[in-house]
């Protein structure tokens, strides 16, 4: 695990371009159409102790379902009807927290492979401590159960690059980014719902009304994003 830390905080410290990061051993590049074993095999090989990999007959179309083990610690990867990608590393990584984390590597935002880093969860402090917080996150996005990676429509993702290419002075927290495409979308929504005679004025009215409230509430705590 040394190893990646190195080339994780070279980088950070301008010993290393971002060309020679997106080709060192520190990315794990995983390809939208992978098979989910696979992707826990890889991310298990970066870890100093190893998790159990079994598989659990369930009955359905996709397969095997993927179970995690370690010591007493067992968790069945809850993929309801069908094996997802984003569903496989979240569970991955909740499972190994705290002891390591798992990050998006969103510099591949936007292509069917994207990167992922794993990290020990004290290498990852170590590098918030040294290079800040919103710094690291902007390259190594954080995990959590909500986090959509593969499942991305292209609209959020054209929007979310277009974020970060013109990010001076916005906030540059991705989930914070993807929250605001959020409200943006559901206002693109609720107008073509009004054009197209889905929805009354009255509804319009009422439903516009209430996003823009959230809208406001969200500029209120993080500032304007455009």
């Amino acid at each position: 695990m040394e190893d990646m830390y190195t080339l994780v905080k070279d980088f950070f410290s301008h010993d290393m371009d971002l060309d020679d990061l997106f080709d060192s051993e520190a990315i794990i590049w995983i390809d939208w159409r992978e098979d989910d074993e696979d992707v826990v095999r890889y991310f298990n090989d970066m870890v100093d102790e190893p998790i159990d990999i079994q598989t659990a007959s369930n009955g359905k179309p996709y397969g095997d379902d993927i179970v995690l083990q370690k010591g007493n610690k067992e968790l069945l990867i809850p993929y309801g009807d069908e094996k997802n990608r984003d569903v496989t590393i979240k569970y991955f990584n909740e499972f190994v927290k705290p002891d390591y984390e798992v990050r998006w590597f969103t510099e591949s935002l936007g292509n069917d492979t994207l990167g992922f880093t794993v990290l020990s969860g004290a290498e990852w402090a170590k590098l918030n401590d040294e290079f800040g917080v919103d710094t690291v996150r902007y390259y190594f996005e954080p995990i959590n159960l909500k986090s959509n990676m593969f499942n991305l429509d292209m609209d959020e993702v054209f929007a979310l690059l277009a974020l970060r290419e013109n990010s001076e002075g916005v906030n540059t927290d991705f989930s914070v980014q993807l929250d605001w495409i959020t409200i943006i979308n559901k206002e693109k929504a609720l107008t073509e719902q009004k054009e197209k005679g889905q929805i009354d004025l009255k509804q319009y009215m009422v439903a516009k009304q209430e996003l823009q409230q959230i809208k406001d509430e969200f500029i209120a705590t993080h500032g304007e994003m455009e």
